[in-house]
């Protein structure tokens, strides 16, 4: 017998959650992009995407994000430093590839300096994922040795019922055992099955590639231009990876007042790495592409143990020249060794 959440009752858990005093976020699709946001019922949720346009990160990670408030006087400099709202908040609904996402950004968050923007959003919010019943042919969780069913980042697993009726329930970690106490009234025991979980094929030999990446004679290898000819350098794959991190920040104002605030950046645009000096270290499209598949499959790993790909595939999902890193992983995969 396993403890099981029926479909009917789910408007019921979101009211409970709700008088808690958290926020309950969940896919939705709203004018023609799906994305997590706040749902008051369950019909407001957009539970059939495979996977949602925008990612997860968006609600830890926002594209742009005020720091500080600062005036300057005659006498005196005044800041206030802004930070993020103090809500408890739960997401519905997440795939186990933009869980892991999380799981796999927190080290970068917390290495050198502890980014208490992100972590104290991570820590007001309980992650409730659902496994993948339905795969495109963009998935590669498979490939990157995580699954359709994967629990990283989850608080809570669902699992869905083959007869569609609600979802097969699983505490991942004390913050999801303590949120399901808060419904256990509306969970029941069933022997009811879970449907299964698709097959994701393996796109590419991740080992095979971490090994090629490592060796230096292939820095400089012409592979590198050849495969990335096709890039606008638009930066789309960064902005829609559930890992990608990279941000720059700017003061927004005048002279006397303004805004200090932190923006997304990426790495596949020309002025990434400009100097001062007009000298750019990464002056091509190609040496960009590069720095991309190095940093997600080389450097992240060496640094943290793991790679900065969750295998959502997004990034070929959505390219406009309908490139991103699996072919490129692909062609490093069939190189001649």
């Amino acid at each position: 017998m396993t403890r099981i959440l029926l479909k009917n009752k789910l408007d019921d858990c979101i009211a409970a959650w709700q008088k808690a005093g958290y926020s309950v976020l969940a896919p939705v699709q709203r004018h023609d992009m799906s994305s997590f946001d706040e749902v008051q019922k369950g019909s407001d949720m957009a539970l059939d995407l495979i996977l949602t346009e925008r990612t997860i990160k968006d609600q830890f990670f926002p594209q742009t994000e005020p720091l500080i408030k600062y005036n300057i006087s005659k006498k005196e400099i005044a800041s206030e430093t802004m930070t993020p709202p103090d809500k408890k908040r739960v997401f519905f609904g997440v795939r186990p590839c933009d869980a892991s996402g999380l799981a796999i950004d927190d080290p970068l968050f917390g290495w050198d300096y502890k980014d208490d923007y992100w972590f104290k959003r991570r820590e007001n919010s309980v992650i409730i994922s659902i496994a993948c019943t339905e795969a495109d042919d963009f998935c590669m969780c498979t490939s990157v040795k995580l699954s359709p069913d994967s629990t990283k980042g989850a608080d809570v697993m669902l699992r869905p019922l083959a007869n569609g009726n609600g979802w097969q329930v699983d505490a991942v970690s004390d913050r999801g055992t303590a949120l399901l106490e808060s419904v256990s009234s509306l969970l029941e025991e069933s022997s009811d099955e879970a449907a299964p979980v698709p097959q994701v094929a393996e796109k590419f030999d991740v080992e095979k590639v971490m090994e090629w990446l490592g060796d230096k004679e292939n820095f400089e290898s012409q592979f590198w231009k050849d495969i990335s000819m096709r890039c606008i350098g638009c930066g789309s794959c960064t902005f829609l990876c559930p890992t990608c991190h990279c941000f720059d920040i700017q003061d927004e104002g005048d002279t006397y007042q303004g805004i200090r605030r932190k923006n997304w950046d990426s790495c596949s645009f020309a002025l990434f790495t400009m100097h001062t000096s007009g000298h750019n270290p990464r002056n091509a499209q190609s040496t960009r592409w590069r720095q991309r598949i190095m940093h997600k499959f080389n450097y992240y790993r060496g640094k943290f143990g793991v790679n900065s790909c969750s295998g959502c595939g997004r990034c070929t999902r959505q390219c406009p020249v309908d490139m991103g890193i699996t072919e490129t992983l692909q062609a490093i995969t069939n190189l001649p060794r």
